[in-house]
């Protein structure tokens, strides 16, 4: 039985909340438009400060409560286990991603025929892979490194490790980075392929979270 996943609490395995339907709304970009006093039109300025950002995406999960001796037993465990929280909410059709944002109780609905329970949810626009991407580089080495990545811009987690520190030229920038564990704004990754040059005497450790729209 497909359900969701909030952090280990599965829907149907635990709550036995039939899934009915799923409303994920496609991310909003954040646009920002200036009109032209006395010209046509108006000044796209969405992207003057640099990539498109977006907005939460609300989110609704609809559950049927079956069988349900105890229907305000149900609304009472359910709001205890949900209400209010952050999770990572796992879909069990999309189960290599997970959305991180926070729960609400939208609806109680009940009649002869059924009951029902509304979960809503304001997560973050992009959803997240589960297993980080890690691109290792070791031995005493010049390397050119590719780094892919999927629509969310970010900065990965180096870990160095070496008797001498690691060079890395990304662009026109080239940092040196002593053993431990960084963050380089200077090294942030966009969409697709990023090319990088380390050079290292042990070695250099990649590790970023990639998110889709």
């Amino acid at each position: 039985m497909h359900g969701i996943r909030f952090n280990d609490i599965h829907s149907y395995e635990d709550l036995n909340l039939i899934l009915s339907k799923v409303n994920i709304p496609p991310a909003t970009p954040k646009t920002n438009y200036v009109d032209i006093p006395g010209g046509d039109g108006s000044a796209d300025l969405t992207e003057a400060l640099g990539e498109v950002k977006f907005k939460d995406r609300e989110c609704t999960f609809t559950f049927t409560v079956f069988p349900c001796d105890d229907f305000e037993e149900k609304k009472r465990e359910i709001s205890n286990l949900l209400n209010g929280r952050r999770f990572k909410i796992v879909l069990d059709k999309d189960p290599d991603y997970y959305w991180d944002g926070r729960c609400s109780i939208n609806e109680y609905a009940s009649d002869r025929q059924k009951h029902e329970i509304v979960i809503g949810a304001t997560v973050a626009p992009y959803k997240l892979k589960h297993d980080p991407t890690v691109v290792m580089v070791e031995g005493a080495t010049t390397e050119v490194v590719r780094l892919w990545n999927s629509r969310k811009t970010v900065v990965p987690t180096i870990s160095v490790i070496g008797l001498f520190p690691a060079s890395i030229t990304f662009g026109t920038k080239t940092i040196n980075l002593g053993t431990g564990m960084w963050k380089v704004p200077d090294i942030e990754l966009v969409e697709g392929n990023n090319e990088l040059i380390v050079t290292c005497n042990g070695m250099v450790t990649f590790e970023y979270q990639e998110g889709d729209l």
